[in-house]
């Protein structure tokens, strides 16, 4: 943290940011909160450690459009889910210092968060200053997924199905999400209207189905729809589920390498045809 928060003050004083984006500890609660920095505040209550669960990049757009220039504290995941505003030119580079530091892991309740086991870059892929060590990326496992893979299609859907039966469609998972950004929401438009607004089995599983499809090659694993849910529905299982596809299809892992596009919305002759079983023309 020294030679971070060392870091940052020298961007302040040579004019290169007008705020940062990090991490504050919260006397109140004992965990830590989204917090942007100016020139004139102090350092000494900008943390980095386990507690640091938050996805920043969720707030950047905002945060970019009232400064000139943004610094932002990455770990791995928040730093893929940066890969994807980028090359969707939602952000532009030139608007922001990526300072990516070395994540050894966030915990949830005091547990180290699912997502770590797996997690693919424990440093940002795009980083300006890097801070701490970085780790060799990980192989994909998708262990969970494997195993609603042995399931029959009757345990599966009954599986889901108990889950979605209790969503109480707060959007908690879209309002969380960095890569859930489009002007108008298809949970929301209503002509058409193509998902009934109230929270019943079928119009639920429509949702959590589209929005999953939605972030397929996009989603950065940072885990944050599943934490927030009130209801504890394993989104990241169907998002897992996805990615899993589209890293056998593809060979990508979404976030992992700067500038590379998402593979479905690009068309690529050498794309596999497996699930047309056609070939590679």
């Amino acid at each position: 943290m020294k030679e971070l928060r060392k870091k940052i003050k020298e961007l302040f004083e040579n004019g290169e940011v007008d705020a940062v984006l990090g991490y504050r500890e919260d006397p109140a609660t004992g965990g830590v909160k989204a917090a942007v920095f100016k020139k004139d505040e102090t350092l000494d209550d900008m943390v980095f450690d386990g507690r640091c669960i938050q996805n920043l990049v969720n707030y950047l757009p905002t945060l970019v459009a009232r400064y000139r220039k943004v610094g932002v504290v990455l770990k791995g995941c928040d730093g893929r889910s940066l890969v994807t505003q980028l090359v969707e030119h939602r952000i532009s580079k030139s608007q922001i210092i990526a300072l990516g530091i070395g994540c050894e892991g966030v915990e949830i309740d005091g547990r180290e968060a699912e997502k770590c086991g797996d997690c693919a870059t424990h440093m940002s892929p795009v980083a300006d200053y890097e801070f701490g060590e970085k780790e060799e990326k990980k192989e994909p496992t998708f262990a969970r997924v494997e195993e609603i893979e042995k399931m029959s299609p009757v345990e599966r859907w009954k599986f889901f199905a108990d889950y979605f039966a209790k969503c109480e469609r707060c959007y908690a998972c879209r309002q969380i999400c960095p890569s859930c950004y489009c002007e108008i929401c298809i949970a929301d438009q209503q002509e058409p209207k193509w998902i009934e607004p109230s929270a019943k089995l079928s119009a639920n599983t429509m949702w959590h189905l589209i929005r999953a499809y939605h972030l397929a090659g996009r989603c950065a694993d940072c885990g944050e729809c599943e934490r927030v849910c009130p209801q504890d529905i394993p989104l990241r299982l169907l998002n897992n589920a996805l990615e899993k596809a589209v890293h056998e299809m593809f060979g990508v892992r979404p976030g992992t390498v700067p500038e590379e596009v998402p593979p479905l919305v690009v068309l690529n002759k050498d794309d596999p045809d497996r699930i047309l079983e056609g070939k590679n023309e």
